[in-house]
Order: C-alpha cells, then structure tokens, then sequence
C-alpha cells in the first residue's frame, strides 16, 4: 500500500505561480510596516495627549493648591490678627460685670476692628471667638458662648492642642443662634485655634471659617466641559464635592471606587493614575495639602481622546487597505506584462523537454529575461553539438577501445622487458646498470600509471630520486641530491609531476653547464608559513643574469602565447605549465616563483596551500 507524501503549506505556498508570488509578496511587505507605523503612530498620538492631558490637570491642580494655600495663609493672618488685639483680647478675659459705657466702647472700638477684618476679607465666612467667661455678653455674629459648641466634635482636639491649629471640615453651616429654618448647606472649613491667657489659663477658641467654594475655587467654577470633576478627600476620608457637578453621577462612578484607586498616589504630592470603569478609561490627578492635611482630586475622562485615537487609526488603516488594494491591482496587470516575455520561454523550455531541440527563441534585449533567453538559446547549442560529437564519438568507440587495449600490451611487455634485462644484468653482477633498471622503470610505471593528478609529496620526491639516480648513470655520479622536508610534511598534497619538471630544467639549464667543472648539488626543502606550504628546488648551477631572471618570470606567468625555449625541456613540460597547472587547481594566490644569483645558485619557490592528504587536514 502506498504511503501518501504529506504537502506541507510553506511547499504549497512556494507551488504557486511567480506572478501570484510577486504580488503576495508585495501586499506583506508593504502591508505589515503600514500596519505597524499605523498602531504606533496611534499609540505615539493617544501617549502624547494622554501626556499633555495628564500635564494640563496636574497644572490645574497646582494653581488650585497656590488659591489653597493663599486662602489658609489669610485664615491664619486673621487669626493672628484677632488674638493679638489688645482691647478685644481684654474684654474677653474681663473677670467683672460690664457697665452699658464699656459695652458701648467695646462694641465701637475692639468689637468694630474685628467686624472690619471680616468685611476687608469677603471670602472668609465667620470670625469667632467662643468663651467660657461669664462675664462676657455675647454679641453676634463674632462673640460667642463656648456652651454652643459643646457638641462639635473638633472641641476635645482642639483643647489638646494647647494654642496649636486644627483644621475641620463641616458639610453644612448652621446658624448658632438658630433663627433661620433653612439650613445652610454651603458645607465650610474652619481654622479653630485655643487662646490661653496666661498660657496656662483657658481663655477662648477662636474660629475663622471659609465655605468650601470660596477655599476650593477650582472645584465649583461654573465653567466645565462635563468631562471632569474635582473633589477634596480630608483627613477622616470623606469626601467633598460641588452639589452642582454631575460628572460622577452621570458615569456611574461611586466615591468608593476613586478611593480605592486613589490609594495608589495616597502618599504623593502630586500624581496621576489610571483606571478603567465600565470600559471607558479615566484619569485621577492628586496633589496633597500638607496644611490640612487633605487630598485634591481631579476626575478626567478620557473617552474622547481615545475616541480621537481610535478614529484616526481606523481612518489610516482604510486609507491604507484602500491604497494597497489599488496598487496590488496596478501591480498586477504590470507584472503580467513583465512576465509576458517569461512564460514565453517557459513554453519554449517545455518543448525541449519533450524532445524538440529545434525551437527558435527569439527573444532579445538587455533584461533579465532576454539574458536568460541567450543563455537558453546558447545551451540548445551547446546540446545540439554534444549530441553531433556523441554520434561521431560513439562511430569511434571500438577503435579507441582497441587502442588502449593495444597501450595497456605494449606497457606490459616494456616491464617484463626491463625486468629480463635487469635479471641479466645481476647475473653479470653488473649492478649500477641493474639499479638504473630499477629505477627507470619505477619512474615508468609513475608516469604510465596516471590515475589521479594529485599524489602525496612523498611519492612526488621517490620519483626524483629516481630521476637522479638514472641521470647519475650518465653523469658519473656527479650530481647529490638532498631533501630536507619534515616528515609531517611528506604527506602533503601535491600535483603528479610539478617537482620532476623544475629538477630537470636545472639539470638542463643550471647544473648541466658546469658539471664538469664542479660537482652539481640539488636541494629540496619545504616549510610551513601559516597556511601555506612553501617548497623550494634549488641548484648550485650557473645562475641567471638579473634581466634574464626578470623575463623569465613575467614568462612563467603568461597565459597565452609561446613559452621562452628555456622554460621548456624538448618533449616534456616546462616551468609555466606546472605554473598554469597549479593555478588551475589551487587558485590564482598560489604558483612558482624563480630567485638566482648568476654564478651562484638558482632557486624555484613553489607555493602551496597547506593541505595534508594523509591524516589530519590542516588547511581547506
């Protein structure tokens, strides 16, 4: 039963056509940084009105914290002002019955001073002044008896305090001598401050009052946009506010619920939170008077700007969908044009396929497409001459079988021949001729035997050795070959036959003029120099005169045309071959060079990336 090959959806994307392809590309690649600079440029909107928003209430805050403190300061002034009245302050502590003349005198002089205080100062409500004496008439509305404020829970703080000031809130001001029906509901906070004369001696409290809309001016100011409302928290938690503000009630906002996130900024000066009620966002600006020791609220709605923040993201996303929309089409009809030329040579590749190699392609021009199309048409050719050469090549296939089977007999019997003449030449003891023997035909069979163009550098030496072993037949052992090459080294790679044709050409062109004159000397080296292998042939031959040297080297180098005679041994390959052959393989930062001094030496250097073929590779 045959397993089903399971699609996966990245293979079914890529099976889409090219032109599809383009144009999905597009959309998401325009798509999604359109998107992303939408929302953040949103986000970037709704912090920065949320910023100037939250900076204009903390402002409004802090001018209504500057009229708070101006109003306490004048409290506090009056206070000042009442307790250090000398007249006032002696008839309150009189410990005799009054006559009608000083009543009188009290009442036009000490009684009118401190009228005038309250009357100068329109804002504050009430100046008074509560006694225990008995001998003190009251006289409204600034001097009471204190009996009349036996029940007000500040008295037992304020006694406690001994001369120090308490602040107390009161929902609504009544009237101590309860002549009127109506209660006042204007709610107040007072200033309530013990006078003792001596300081050990309870004199009297003096209250100075101010309703709340003229102490928090802010907070009852008629102008509001409806999208806002401040209110005051005292030292007890309860919370006061403007009876003609409806913001709360009409949001559906408890004084609980601003209480609880209120506690977040409780211990601040001044500060704003965030909160979330009925899933419209809203702003709490808090500044604290220490003074009073209460806090001043400031409610905001933020619906509007997030409204404003919505909008215009949803207006730049459209204009966006709108704007690729009708560029993805454009796009379309553009690549279909584009692409016209391509599908074309789609269908000319899809009758090669079949077997037509015949068809003609063209299409030309400087695009892409058109180089594709020459690249197309210039394989056809290419095909249709491999298929030419194929058919002469396989007319011919049974005579180059024949040949190489004729070449592989005639190597045979040249070994078989070597080794019978060798056998003769042990049994006439005649060894020097038996070991040349020996190593011509090594050397044959390194030469026949050409199965790969790289060998290690041990097997490239053997070679030479056996090279010099059969020139010094000839040369009456004059020549000394010497190899100082690491053993780490020997099995470095290298290509069949580089070093035999340096030997040769300075046997040839080095050592052979003067070999009869002095005893010639070969040197082979090789070093390691980072990653490369540097191995040099050097001759103690005639050297090479400095012009010489110059040609020959721009020589060596030279690709095209025929080589200086020297660089070439009759038959065999010369200098810029092993060049050529050794750039070929290995690259253009790799090659020989030739260094000599006339008379003195000649040295071949022959670089080579370091690459050990046999055991662990060093360099790749």
């Amino acid at each position: 039963m045959k397993k089903l090959m399971q699609i996966s959806p990245f293979q079914k994307l890529w099976g889409i056509s090219l032109q599809n392809k383009l144009i999905s590309l597009y959309v998401i690649i325009f798509m999604i940084p359109a998107i992303i600079f939408t929302f953040y440029y949103s986000n970037q909107l709704y912090e920065n009105s949320l910023h100037a928003i939250t900076r204009k209430n903390e402002n409004l805050l802090e001018m209504e914290r500057i009229h708070i403190l101006n109003n306490i300061e004048s409290m506090r002034r009056t206070a000042q002002l009442v307790a250090s009245d000398n007249h006032f302050i002696e008839y309150i502590k009189t410990r005799n019955e009054t006559n009608i003349n000083e009543l009188i005198d009290f009442k036009m002089n000490a009684f009118s001073n401190v009228a005038k205080l309250q009357n100068n100062n329109p804002t504050i409500a009430h100046i008074r002044l509560f006694t225990s004496n008995p001998y003190v008439t009251e006289m409204w509305p600034i001097v009471f008896k204190e009996e009349r404020i036996l029940d007000k829970p500040w008295l037992s703080e304020v006694l406690a305090r001994n001369g120090m000031e308490v602040w107390s809130y009161e929902k609504s001001d009544l009237d101590l001598l309860d002549r009127y029906l109506i209660i006042n509901k204007n709610a107040k906070i007072s200033l309530l401050r013990e006078i003792e004369y001596p300081l050990d001696e309870h004199l009297g409290i003096i209250e100075i009052s101010m309703h709340l809309k003229n102490f928090y001016p802010k907070m009852y100011s008629p102008v509001t946009d409806g999208q806002s409302e401040m209110i005051v928290i005292d030292p007890h938690h309860n919370v006061y506010q403007d009876p003609n503000q409806h913001f709360l009630k009409e949001h559906d906002i408890k004084l609980s619920v601003i209480q609880e996130e209120f506690t977040a900024i409780k211990n601040q000066e001044i500060a704003s939170v965030q909160f979330e009620h009925n899933n419209i966002p809203y702003l709490i600006g808090s500044t604290y008077v220490e003074e009073i020791d209460s806090h001043v609220l400031n409610v905001l709605s933020l619906e509007n700007i997030y409204a404003e923040m919505k909008l215009t993201r949803n207006i730049v996303l459209s204009g966006t969908f709108l704007l690729v929309f009708i560029l993805s089409v454009l796009t379309y009809f553009l690549i279909s044009f584009l692409l016209k030329r391509l599908y074309k040579l789609i269908d000319l590749m899809k009758r090669v396929e079949a077997g037509d190699f015949s068809v003609q392609v063209d299409i030309y021009g400087e695009s892409e497409i058109a180089q594709l199309a020459h690249h197309f048409r210039e394989m056809l050719k290419k095909i249709n001459r491999l298929i030419a050469d194929a058919v002469n090549k396989q007319a011919s296939t049974k005579e180059v079988e024949l040949r190489a089977l004729k070449t592989q007999i005639d190597a045979h019997f040249l070994y078989n021949t070597l080794e019978n003449i060798k056998m003769m030449a042990e049994i006439e003891e005649k060894y020097d001729i038996s070991d040349a023997l020996t190593s011509l035909g090594e050397m044959m069979r390194y030469n026949l035997k050409w199965k790969n163009d790289f060998v290690v550098l041990q097997e490239e030496v053997t070679h030479i050795r056996n090279y010099i072993d059969i020139m010094n037949l000839r040369l009456d052992k004059r020549i000394t070959l010497k190899v100082t090459i690491p053993p780490d080294l020997m099995d470095q790679e290298i290509l069949k036959m580089s070093l035999q044709p340096i030997v040769e050409n300075s046997l040839k062109h080095g050592i052979g003029p003067s070999i009869y004159d002095r005893e010639g000397m070969l040197v082979i080296s090789a070093v390691l120099m980072n990653d490369f292998v540097k191995i040099e042939v050097i001759d103690n031959g005639i050297g090479i005169a400095p012009d010489e040297l110059e040609n020959l080297n721009k020589q060596i180098q030279v690709h095209e045309g025929k080589a200086p005679e020297h660089l070439h041994s009759e038959g065999g390959i010369g200098l810029r071959n092993v060049n050529e052959r050794i750039k070929l393989h290995y690259g253009k930062e790799y090659g020989l060079h030739v260094e000599s001094l006339e008379g003195k030496y000649t040295k071949v250097v022959v670089t080579l990336p370091c690459l050990v073929i046999k055991g662990v590779r060093k360099h790749v």
